[in-house]
């Protein structure tokens, strides 16, 4: 077979398993799950050990949920609850937010309708009954009918949840840079842990901000390798990059814009990624990007630069009805 013909095939088989899934994306829910059902199913050997494994890291868990106030809270405010997820918004969004009017405005429409007297308890941990203690006083002030306690009150009602807001962030935020991700990184890697590092923060919205969004990934990939050991690639940490971060049209209607003018910017890190031998994961988008994110994926793994390279990886949300079509090629 001439190199050629061989390419061609590839791109044929390619494009089969490409409309394969975008047939399956809006697949029925019931033919989805029927077809996953043997999948699903684990021999009896294969389910005894799956417990066992399950047991032991939920018994891990248990154990460390006492050394840390942060995770009794977490554990604490469930996110089955409308306490839990009013915390979990607040720490996504608060520590954000640049004006105090409208952090104020988040606490109000958070705080105040909720039941946090419900969750103080003689058998609760310290820190969960002083959480609960100090959003039901928030609450109170922010129903006081005058309205002037609760504006007397505010900054201090702020300030005390950012402080805890920011404790939470700390479970899954490393750093507020790359060099201070890297420090808080050092010991856990020294117990195997290893980490594919997210830059977190919203789509570009214009060329400026993707153009400070490139300069960052570039900092960062050059921060991340030049600290980088392990004897593979799979045992060294790597970055991951949002593709929306770094191009502010990124939408299926911006094809020829967005391969033209992302996919250069995309070479670009992934040769730098390339040099320091880390790898570098393309972030998952919202669903109706995924093609568009398919199509600078496999740009980017035809690249003559890359060839011999295992070190692109790409982020799929697992829920998605087309994850059975997309594990072909991925």
């Amino acid at each position: 077979m001439t190199p050629f013909s061989s390419f061609l095939e590839e791109h044929i088989e390619l494009s089969a398993l490409r409309r394969a899934i975008a047939e399956a994306k809006r697949r029925p829910e019931t033919d989805c799950v029927a077809a996953l059902i043997d999948e699903a199913t684990l021999s009896p050997e294969l389910s005894a050990q799956a417990t066992k494994t399950a047991r032991f890291l939920a018994g891990q868990q248990r154990k460390r949920v006492g050394s840390s106030g942060v995770e009794a809270i977490m554990q604490r405010f469930s996110l089955s609850s409308p306490e839990g997820l009013a915390l979990m918004r607040l720490a996504e969004a608060i520590l954000r937010i640049p004006d105090a009017a409208t952090k104020d405005a988040l606490i109000r429409d958070q705080v105040g309708n909720n039941d946090w007297q419900s969750f103080v308890g003689r058998e609760q941990p310290l820190t969960v009954n002083a959480a609960a203690l100090a959003m039901t006083a928030a609450a109170r002030l922010h129903r006081d009918p005058t309205g002037l306690l609760a504006r007397g009150s505010a900054p201090f009602i702020r300030l005390g949840i950012e402080r805890a807001i920011g404790r939470m962030g700390g479970q899954f935020v490393l750093g507020q840079t790359i060099a201070q991700a890297l420090q808080s990184s050092r010991e856990p890697e020294t117990r195997g842990y290893t980490y594919s590092y997210d830059m977190l923060g919203e789509a570009a919205l214009t060329s400026e901000d993707a153009a400070r969004y490139f300069d960052d990934y570039s900092a960062a990939i050059d921060a991340i390798g030049q600290q980088a050991q392990g004897a593979s690639l799979y045992a060294r940490p790597g970055i991951s990059i949002k593709l929306s971060a770094l191009h502010p049209r990124y939408a299926r209607a911006q094809k020829t814009r967005v391969m033209g003018e992302l996919l250069p910017r995309l070479k670009a890190l992934a040769a730098q990624a390339r040099r320091y031998d880390i790898g570098l994961n393309i972030d998952a988008e919202e669903s109706d990007r995924l093609d568009l994110s398919l199509d600078l994926l496999e740009a980017l793994c035809h690249m003559p630069e890359l060839a011999q390279w295992n070190g692109i990886g790409f982020v799929v949300q697992a829920y998605g009805k087309n994850v059975p079509a997309m594990s072909s090629i991925i």
